[in-house]
């Protein structure tokens, strides 16, 4: 029974937690909602400034919730040492050693591996840093897979003021990879995105790519390569129902897909089997939160091929610009297609020899230091079994485009 002007029983589960080992500051500064099972708050978790709800929500051991102010915890999966300041945390996973400085909205989609860091005023959706990632403050990151770089001290950045533009004129929607699935193995050059830079989607930023700060980058950047931007014209004809060529958007979209497909492997073929039982509920929650931007990403080219019709029935200029009406019909013809390949599940069993490595190893140690002191013969076949997930999607759109050339 609650306890008279209990607050609709939050003292009542405060002490509860209390008596269990969590930290909480006090029930003016901490509300936990009646669905949130109390068991999922791990003792030793420090509950500062928080409002908490959700029936799948895991907070982890050691875990400092609200250190700047008010944190709103909804369906998110917490892990052990995890530092969040004031901000908004709904659907995401943020893993062992991540921090948040404050001021931030991370919504469905957002995943943060093991020690990567955002600093104030941080807006991400759909978008993963691998571990060790860092941001800065006052970025929107969203629909982005970052990684990068060999720990937390040799790692992929972005730069404060930065912001991907997922968002067009027409109000399509993509996204970006930097690095790729790869870059979980923490064997890779890291990327720099400077400050009060921009990346228009969809880009791929290869290993060792820089963005130099101020930049706008519209085109994908090379491995090792620096980009400053590239120039456009500020005035032209500008038709929000006209699409001409797509390839570079579809081809790019498929690419990262393929790559979220790898992390999806990774997780469920490497990490999660051979997990500690506490960390379980993340790594399945992260599995999820891949799958979720897959879909996302499948349902946005279906919108922009939906657009294709009204798009053919207007007046061509030239022949130039006639030649993409047959990609637009080809796209309208293979819609159905192009949803089932991507979003197809295609993993097969990991390794045999790269399980064996890492079995050993992550017996006594963490995830981060057993990727790192794989053996190099384990890391090769572990990054060719990711290469080889990531690139279906891709080839089979290079397949369906090149058929209709």
């Amino acid at each position: 029974m609650d306890l008279p002007h209990d607050d609709q029983g939050n003292r009542t589960r405060l002490s509860w937690l209390a008596r269990n080992g969590v930290k909480v500051s006090g029930p003016e500064r901490v509300y936990v909602s009646k669905e949130v099972p109390l068991d999922r708050i791990s003792s030793g978790a420090l509950l500062m400034n928080a409002t908490i709800t959700g029936a799948t929500t895991f907070i982890g051991a050691r875990a400092q919730i609200g250190i700047s102010g008010l944190a709103r915890i909804h369906e998110a999966q917490i892990g052990s040492s995890v530092t969040l300041g004031a901000g908004s945390y709904e659907h995401c996973v943020l893993l062992h050693g991540s921090k948040v400085r404050g001021f931030a909205e991370f919504r469905p989609g957002t995943v943060l591996e093991e020690e990567a860091e955002a600093g104030h005023n941080v807006g991400l959706k759909n978008t993963v840093f691998t571990a060790g990632v860092v941001a800065g403050s006052l970025i929107n990151f969203c629909d982005v897979l970052l990684s990068g770089g060999s720990s937390r001290n040799d790692h992929s950045e972005v730069g404060s003021g930065s912001v991907h533009f997922n968002f067009d004129p027409r109000g399509d929607k993509f996204g970006s990879i930097m690095g790729d699935a790869t870059g979980c193995l923490l064997r890779s050059r890291r990327i720099f995105v400077g400050g009060n830079s921009g990346v228009v989607a969809p880009v791929h930023l290869d290993f060792g790519a820089v963005v130099a700060a101020g930049s706008i980058v519209r085109k994908d950047v090379a491995e090792n390569q620096m980009s400053t931007g590239d120039a456009r014209s500020q005035n032209g004809d500008y038709d929000l129902d006209r699409y001409f060529n797509l390839s570079r958007k579809f081809y790019n979209t498929a690419k990262l897909v393929g790559n979220l497909h790898a992390l999806r492997a990774w997780y469920q073929k490497v990490r999660l089997p051979h997990s500690e039982l506490e960390n379980k509920p993340l790594y399945l929650a992260a599995d999820g939160e891949f799958d979720r931007h897959i879909r996302h990403r499948v349902q946005e080219l279906a919108k922009v091929i939906a657009k294709l019709e009204t798009s053919l029935s207007k007046p061509w200029k030239n022949s130039k610009d006639r030649s993409f009406c047959q990609q637009h019909r080809m796209l309208l013809e293979n819609n159905d297609r192009i949803n089932s390949f991507l979003v197809r599940e295609e993993y097969g069993a990991a390794p045999v020899s790269l399980i064996a490595d890492y079995e050993n190893l992550r017996n006594s140690r963490s995830h981060p230091d057993s990727v790192r002191l794989l053996t190099p013969e384990a890391s090769q076949v572990a990054s060719e079994f990711l290469h080889g997930i990531a690139a279906r999607p891709c080839l089979e759109m290079q397949d369906l485009f090149a058929s209709r050339d």
